[in-house]
């Protein structure tokens, strides 16, 4: 019998190296943003660009929207690596409609909000909190995702 929450573990092993740079040092490996991803200058604005690059399936752009207080994830990865990891949570949250249902303050992380997300996937509704950090430049980048909210595996 297979383990009911093994791809639960799969992707947070994917998701987790994707948090744990493996660039080659401080050059970015990924290169400036493109054109089309704006600094997010609100928590909110960062997970609406994300949930929006994810619908389209354009994985770079996740990338840059994706990272740490360093910076983007693409600006640290190479971008086969961070375009393999844009597209395992973007698998997962693939919806109908989502709505924010909220923004509060990390307990004892002054540059974190989380962002709740309300995900709809057909006649299933799952609430998925995100963790938002502040980056370089005052934008906002999403740093995690609830991957195992978004799966619903939780449901009895």
């Amino acid at each position: 019998m297979r383990p009911r929450h093994l791809p639960v573990v799969v992707l947070a092993v994917l998701v987790a190296s994707a948090a744990c740079g493996g660039g080659s040092g401080s050059r970015p490996v990924g290169g400036p943003a493109p054109a089309n991803v704006g600094a997010a200058m609100a928590p909110a604005s960062a997970v609406e660009q994300f949930m929006g690059f994810a619908a389209q399936q354009r994985y770079t752009e996740m990338g840059y929207v994706f990272g740490t207080a360093r910076g983007p994830l693409a600006e640290q990865q190479a971008p086969a690596r961070v375009n393999r990891r844009m597209q395992a949570i973007a698998s997962v949250l693939r919806h109908d409609t989502y709505a924010m249902t909220g923004v509060v303050p990390v307990v004892d992380r002054p540059d974190a909000r989380q962002v709740t997300v309300q995900i709809r996937r057909g006649q299933r509704t799952m609430t998925v909190p995100f963790t938002v950090v502040q980056g370089p430049g005052g934008r906002w980048l999403v740093e995690v995702v609830d991957l195992e909210a978004a799966m619903d595996v939780r449901r009895s």
